[in-house]
């Protein structure tokens, strides 16, 4: 039973995206218990399905990727296709009737008077000069009216050409979910269920998967009031997809780690006094049950097989069938294996087919298998350049030539499940020397794959109640619908090689890659469902309103110039941490800058924002210097330093100033050189922290609240000791 879905939620990864989409299940048949999701995009990663049902006692059993075609009886062009190949005619009929144009001006103005030239020895005619003058008349009044049509229609084709390029440019920034194919090829998921879902029930399914192109990075907007007494801080994301569907009406959420990170637990190893020894091998099976056969008596029963028939079955396995869930091709292998039973084939001792990565393999004692028909080497060759097929993918492509082989081609699928040129290695079998050997063979890879493993019904033969590895649901798909395996894997491909372009996507201005903070992630969840087209550009959304505190200060350093530079004091009050990222700063009405918002943790304070230079407080600073002489009988030279600085505040609003000043900062090895501090109004702060990122020796600082219309004066006084048969480099004059 295919079923539609609609698409609620995305949650987006540093590059990534986890969409979940939900379906409303009706009764389906009594027997009915798959469900097939359709219209997925071809980009989701297969193996990244998960399935819930809600509403219903019926649980989810599995949940397997799959493809869905949709073919349309007529071509169902996107309007900016149609308004492309329409402004194309338009161009077109325009330029051709310009050109016809040309053609009749170049044609009148050619049309000249041309006089009869006299014969030898006769005297000259007179000249026409009435027909010269109709002449004339004639084309001036044709090439008039000719050249004010070719005016006009020399701007209905520029118009029109301006038409055309407006058209081709919406057609390629138009979203990449818009299909235009007759044939539309898409992802589905079959899930199956435990049970049908019961009448009147109101059951929901609920499908997560991963799809590739997907990025985002933070901005912000700051909205401060008047005279920066107060503002709002909005965080807003912009997000760039082209996954193949749009993010229409979803609730979108922003996460900061990654979805290629490992997950895993560490696994704790034991410490062990003595000598080294290897790891023991983990095989990651199991022995089957004893009496497995002794389960299937009654389905044999049932089915009217004799206990003659279902030991001819298994004899049939150990001489290379293939398993049924393969189709026609195992009908025609256990034909094959049973006509070299026939011929006499030697029967291999205590030898059991596995259920596992391969099909069963013939009998060592039976003909060399040949080598897999070059088709499917070529091809796996081709494909494996091409680095972005999986290997889903690859197994699709090369069971179009599987099924088409012909019967002498030996063991196609073993060698389709190996990839290899001969019949390969018995690597998903056991074998049994006796009651007292462990038989842990060496599995295969694909026995260690779970997900891909299933279990046969009850009539399978020799395999049930055995996992073995499930047929590829892509290439089954193929074999029921007989479609181009090729265009599939081109399309697949296609999606993925559009999906990786937003990976190579420039950055906007001033933002930077989303990172963890402080080795933490943090998820932010948008207010309101939003809409991301998959244009595979950027496309900014708002997230949410950031509670934070703002407190306006103003900082200046008179001693480097005179500026007083406007910055932000904001504390963190939300529960996530704020990532750095480029901010738009507009007070009331005006748009003051674009700075940079550095990063802060949750609950982090006192971080300063710098919002350029406040032009109505001006700063004046001026200094006083004299040299006298002090210490025992005059060996000391005194040089005393007075600094007096004038804030004036021409704001509306009281100020809050930082003010900066640094006194001279003696070398630790100079035990002559000191410097003594007077008297300070106000009194200032020792600053021995860090200002900026840097540590300043020597670094002192006034923090004043200026009243509006009025000047704050700040004095120091300071004097440096130094002898008086010496002399500061660069002068004793310290400003």
């Amino acid at each position: 039973m295919k079923v539609h879905s609609q698409l609620d939620a995305v949650t987006l990864y540093r590059e990534g995206a986890v969409c979940s989409r939900h379906a409303q299940l009706e009764s389906p048949a009594p027997s009915g218990t798959q469900v097939q999701i359709v219209g997925l995009p071809l980009s989701l990663t297969p193996g990244s399905l998960r399935a819930k049902l809600t509403g219903t006692e019926a649980r989810v059993l599995d949940v397997r990727a799959a493809f869905d075609v949709v073919l349309t009886d007529a071509l169902d062009l996107p309007t900016e296709s149609k308004a492309v190949f329409a402004a194309q005619a338009t161009y077109e009929a325009l330029f051709s009737d310009l050109t016809a144009m040309e053609n009749e001006i170049h044609e009148l103005q050619s049309l000249q008077p041309k006089p009869l030239e006299p014969k030898r020895g006769s005297p000259p005619r007179e000249a026409a000069v009435e027909a010269t003058l109709a002449l004339a008349d004639f084309v001036e009044g044709r090439l008039v009216t000719r050249l004010a049509a070719r005016r006009a229609l020399e701007k209905r084709v520029a118009d029109a050409l301006e038409a055309l390029t407006l058209a081709r440019q919406r057609l390629h920034e138009a979203s990449a979910a818009v299909r235009s194919e007759r044939a539309q090829v898409s992802r589905a998921a079959v899930v199956t269920l435990s049970e049908p879902i019961a009448a009147n029930t109101k059951a929901v399914l609920t499908l997560e998967y991963v799809v590739p192109g997907a990025r985002w990075v933070p901005n912000y907007q700051l909205r401060l009031a008047r005279g920066f007494s107060g503002g709002t801080l909005m965080m807003r994301a912009s997000v760039a997809q082209s996954t193949g569907e749009d993010w229409a009406g979803v609730s979108l959420s922003l996460s900061t780690a990654s979805l290629q990170r490992r997950a895993d637990l560490p696994e704790l190893k034991s410490l062990r006094i003595g000598r080294a020894q290897p790891p023991p091998p983990r095989s990651g099976w199991r022995e089957p049950p004893q009496g497995l056969e002794a389960l299937f008596e009654a389905a044999d029963a049932n089915q009217g097989l004799a206990p003659s028939s279902n030991a001819g079955l298994a004899s049939s396995a150990s001489s290379g069938a293939v398993s049924p869930v393969l189709g026609s091709g195992m009908m025609q292998a256990q034909s094959r294996g049973a006509s070299e039973k026939a011929k006499g084939a030697k029967k291999p001792s205590a030898t059991m087919a596995f259920a596992g990565g391969a099909p069963p393999l013939p009998a060592p004692s039976a003909a060399p298998p040949r080598s897999a028909p070059k088709s499917i080497a070529m091809r796996r060759s081709r494909l494996e350049k091409k680095a972005s097929v999986s290997d889903d993918d690859l197994a699709s492509s090369a069971f179009e030539e599987v099924a088409h082989s012909s019967p002498d081609d030996e063991y196609p699928m073993a060698d389709l499940a190996d990839g290899g040129e001969g019949a390969p290695e018995p690597e998903a079998s056991f074998v049994d020397d006796g009651p007292g050997s462990s038989a842990a063979a060496k599995l295969g890879s694909q026995l260690r794959d779970y997900d891909t493993l299933s279990m046969p019904d009850a009539i399978t033969g020799p395999q049930r109640g055995r996992l073995q590895p499930m047929l590829n649901p892509d290439f089954a798909f193929g074999a029921s619908l007989s479609i181009e395996i090729d265009l599939v894997i081109q399309l697949v491909i296609a999606a993925h090689t559009k999906a990786t372009e937003v990976t190579y996507l420039p950055l906007p201005p001033g933002c930077t890659p989303v990172q963890s903070f402080d080795h933490f992630d943090y998820r932010f969840d948008c207010q309101g469902r939003l809409e991301v087209p998959s244009v595979g550009k950027w496309v900014t959304v708002p997230v949410m309103t950031c509670q934070v505190g703002l407190t306006p200060k103003y900082v200046c350093v008179p001693s480097v110039e005179p500026k007083v530079y406007r910055t932000l004091a904001i504390d963190n009050a939300t529960a996530h941490a704020l990532l750095a990222g480029p901010v738009d700063v507009s007070a009331g009405d005006e748009f003051l800058m674009t700075t940079e918002l550095p990063s802060m943790g949750p609950g982090a304070t006192s971080e300063r924002l710098g919002l350029g230079v406040e032009e109505s407080i001006k700063v004046a600073r001026k200094t006083k210097y004299t040299e006298t002489s002090g210490g025992f009988l005059g060996g000391s030279a005194l040089l005393p330093h007075d600094v007096s600085i004038e804030v004036n505040n021409r704001l509306s609003t009281p100020a809050i100033v930082e003010v900066r000043e640094r006194v001279p900062w003696p070398d630790p090895s100079e035990k002559d050189i000191k410097v003594e501090e007077a008297q300070i109004t106000p009194p200032w702060e020792r600053v021995e922290k860090a200002l900026d990122g840097v540590i300043t020796n020597g670094a002192r600082r006034w923090l004043v609240t200026v009243p509006p219309g009025q000047t704050t004066t700040l004095t120091a006084q300071f004097t440096i000791r130094i002898p008086a048969d010496r002399m500061l480099v660069g002068g004793n004059r310290r400003s």
